[in-house]
């Protein structure tokens, strides 16, 4: 069994060492303790010693030197950081912080640098609530590239040997907003409504950007797996609000300006896209009512919407906006992780936001293995709209884009109008166009209602269609749903 251990003293100002933190590495596994030392005996443990921040005698000439101090999660990041000359320092515990931290720091400028796991999140949020308005400076850097973990995230010195370098660094950090807390940002005080004011207010009425199922001020998901259609109907969608057109089986009364975010796809393929759309539609977008924001682009990193600075940076494209498309969640909301309900608590709060300034916001995600929206359900409470794309069946590659649309959520339609269809791009002699059906499945929705309502038993409506048990159960439930089947014994 090979076990490597490295050992990070921890020197007062004085230079004279107060305990060390040991590192073990056993089978790709990492563990830590402290130690000190007392009358010669080794104690592992801190207990009765004074808590110091790690490289102290380095931290405190750079902040007599007015050098920008970076606070890591770890030694190991700490070390890396000073081989590249600069100034770092991190805690002996993850998330524990004591005062005297943040005096040592009260002079500097302070750039934090997290692991990009549950508790490197944890410990950015415990940073900046004990260092914002104590220290001169504060800001918070998101690296690019590094995939969220729920544990053993990736870090600094992982990003570097990644292949990024110092300079671009550098760069990040030079690009860095200061930090600002969200107490700083809250406007005005709570203004309680009697409801006898309340009912008598004229207020303005929703108008529908895409009928039936974006209106203004509406916040609507669409989910597919990787491959299905997603940006296809996410740039349909913001063609027809920008021009007053119509997409599929919706259709826009009047053009509204449209910001559509891309956070992944190439430029080029998102030409061509856009290429094939203006072919297929009469009525265009005037100028300015559609614009691209897209990776390809850009001189800098695409923002992360997660981050309260990222979201300050692009909020003078929003005022003229309409309708927001951010395509998509995964790779524009890039901190914490997609399970995680909290980690989704900024971004529903900006969405509600957005639509108390009377905009429109479509998010773009991806399906799970079971054809939902990934991680978390708390996506879907303040919703007005859920849809979901799948192939049928019967997809077969070769047939390129073909799916079923089906609205999982949908607040304030219903009938028709929520039915679920089936669309198909097809290019027959130079000309592409979308094919709609009915999807099989709604189909198959209205013969089991029917064969129900008729008092056949489920044994009786599997043979007789040939469906599984299971896929009988499912499409009687959403005949249910939908109230077309009479309550009855279930068999």
């Amino acid at each position: 069994m090979d076990t490597n251990s490295i050992k990070y003293p921890y020197y007062d100002e004085n230079k004279r060492l107060l305990y060390s933190k040991v590192r073990i590495e056993r089978e790709h596994k990492k563990t830590f303790y402290s130690e000190h030392e007392e009358n010669g005996i080794t104690i592992k443990n801190l207990n009765g010693c004074r808590k110091i921040l790690y490289q102290l005698p380095c931290l405190l000439l750079g902040i007599s030197k007015n050098q920008t101090i970076f606070l890591v999660e770890g030694e190991k990041d700490v070390d890396t950081l000073i081989s590249n000359r600069l100034i770092a320092t991190t805690s002996p515990g993850s998330l524990e912080w004591c005062p005297e931290f943040t005096q040592t720091l009260k002079d500097a400028d302070v750039v934090i640098l997290y692991d990009n796991d549950k508790t490197g999140l944890k410990r950015r949020d415990l940073l900046c609530k004990n260092l914002y308005g104590h220290v001169k400076r504060l800001r918070v850097v998101d690296l690019p590239g590094l995939e969220y973990k729920d544990s053993h995230g990736l870090d600094i010195s992982d990003w570097l040997q990644m292949g990024n370098n110092i300079e671009q660094f550098k760069d990040l950090v030079e690009q860095a907003s200061d930090y600002e807390s969200h107490k700083k940002q809250e406007a005005g005080k709570l203004n309680p409504v009697a409801i006898e004011d309340f009912l008598s207010l004229t207020l303005p009425e929703r108008e529908m950007l895409l009928s039936p199922f974006l209106p203004s001020q509406g916040l609507a998901l669409l989910v597919a797996k990787r491959g299905v259609g997603k940006t296809h109907v996410a740039l349909g969608i913001a063609y027809a609000v920008a021009s007053g057109g119509t997409f599929l089986n919706w259709a826009s009364p009047a053009p509204k300006k449209v910001l559509y975010v891309d956070g992944e796809m190439p430029a080029v393929l998102m030409q061509e896209r856009l290429h094939m759309i203006t072919t297929m539609n009469t009525k265009h977008p005037a100028p300015d009512f559609l614009k691209l924001l897209t990776p390809d682009l850009q001189d800098r990193v695409m923002p992360n919407f997660s981050c309260q600075d990222d979201r300050d940076e692009i909020e003078p494209l929003l005022e003229e906006a309409d309708l927001i498309i951010i395509d998509n969640i995964s790779c524009l909301f890039r901190s914490g992780g997609e399970n995680e309900s909290e980690s989704w608590q900024e971004a529903q709060e900006w969405a509600l936001d957005l639509r108390r300034r009377g905009k429109s916001v479509l998010f773009v995600h991806h399906a799970g293995k079971n054809g939902t929206q990934r991680g978390t359900s708390k996506r879907e409470d303040t919703l007005d709209t859920v849809i979901i794309l799948k192939h049928p069946d019967d997809y077969k590659a070769e047939e390129g884009a073909r799916f079923e649309v089906h609205f999982d959520k949908a607040r304030h339609f219903a009938g028709d109008d929520a039915r679920s269809f089936q669309a198909q791009l097809k290019t027959e002699n130079g000309i592409t166009e979308w094919e709609i059906s009915d999807a099989p499945e709604e189909e198959e929705i209205q013969l089991i209602a029917t064969m129900r309502n008729e008092k056949k038993t489920i044994k009786e409506i599997t043979k007789e269609t040939g469906l599984s048990k299971s896929q009988v159960e499912y499409r009687m439930a959403k005949a249910k749903e939908k109230g077309l089947i009479v309550k009855q014994q279930i068999s």
